[in-house]
């Protein structure tokens, strides 16, 4: 029987392995049983590690990331690094629980915050749902409400927590904080883009630096994932507030620009392999031929 750690070395793409430190103290996605989930063929943080992981530790890492900066409007200029579960241990948005980025890239003149997905759902705002007493924090609207918990008065629940996330939507996404907003633009889906795409912004101010919220993708027809990734969160003037690129799209960009050809020609058809399985068992799912959950690890809710 091999171990879990093979288990999970099997399913990354081998050039990936050497960005992983120490792999008893990486955070690895986990089920509510503690379990890791990065062995599963569908896994989001697999497949962030397959790609990014391999940008990581490859020569061409600088000019492929110089091309994404560019292809999203933002300055060019290395050296660039990339951390792979990075955690905003500065509290910029002064979270009691900090957003984990899946991946961030800084360069000399700019950052990305990446947020990676495959067939997962996005999280939602855990202020709507109920506690285990039954209350809600949030109506699950933008409304001025009091919290039946702490018993704060708050157009959002997690602005009256001081989180800092309405400081920055406002710029973001053209809406006035002091005007109800029913439901709320940010209850469902939209909550975990919201929250890359405010980090993403308090990030920038505080390292003087352009930065850019990134959503990566799985490009299929069968992925509904894909579907609302593309859709993207619309910013202020109409702009995306989080930029969509695929993965395929990723590794088009490395082999126009990477030098090491055979690298990413082998991730190219790993990759591929990995969304052709992901999409047949979806398709055996959506069928009703009982093959199973196609989500990886837990929903990324802000419960607090």
């Amino acid at each position: 029987m091999i171990s879990d750690f093979e288990a999970v070395r099997r399913n990354l793409f081998p050039a990936s392995h050497g960005a992983i430190e120490d792999w008893n103290a990486f955070p690895w996605h986990r089920d509510r049983a503690n379990r890791i989930q990065a062995h599963k063929a569908h896994s989001s943080q697999a497949i962030a590690i397959d790609i990014f992981g391999t940008l990581k530790m490859s020569a061409d890492r600088d000019r492929i990331l110089d091309t994404i900066a560019e292809s999203v409007g933002l300055p060019q200029g290395g050296p660039w690094s990339i951390t792979l579960e990075w955690k905003d241990t500065d509290r910029l948005l002064a979270e009691p629980r900090p957003t984990q980025v899946d991946v961030l890239a800084v360069g000399a003149r700019a950052a990305l915050v990446i947020e990676c997905k495959f067939t997962e759902p996005g999280g939602k705002c855990g202020q709507t749902a109920a506690s285990a007493s039954g209350q809600r924090q949030c109506s699950g609207s933008y409304v001025d409400q009091i919290n039946p918990v702490s018993g704060v008065r708050a157009r959002c629940t997690l602005a009256g927590k001081g989180i800092r996330y309405w400081q920055y939507i406002p710029q973001i996404f053209a809406l006035d904080p002091d005007v109800d907003q029913s439901p709320c633009p940010f209850a469902g889906d939209a909550y975990q883009w919201m929250r890359n795409a405010v980090l993403a912004a308090a990030i920038g101010k505080h390292r003087n630096l352009q930065c850019s919220a990134l959503g990566a993708f799985a490009d299929h027809p069968s992925f509904p994932t894909a579907r609302k990734a593309k859709l993207g969160l619309i910013g202020l003037s109409g702009q995306a507030a989080i930029t969509p690129i695929s993965y395929q799209r990723i590794i088009e960009m490395a082999r126009h620009v990477g030098l090491d050809q055979d690298l990413w020609s082998r991730l190219s058809v790993w990759v591929d392999q990995k969304i052709a399985g992901a999409a047949s068992r979806s398709f055996g799912k959506f069928r009703g031929t009982g093959a199973g959950s196609s989500c990886s690890g837990i929903t990324t809710e802000n419960k607090i």
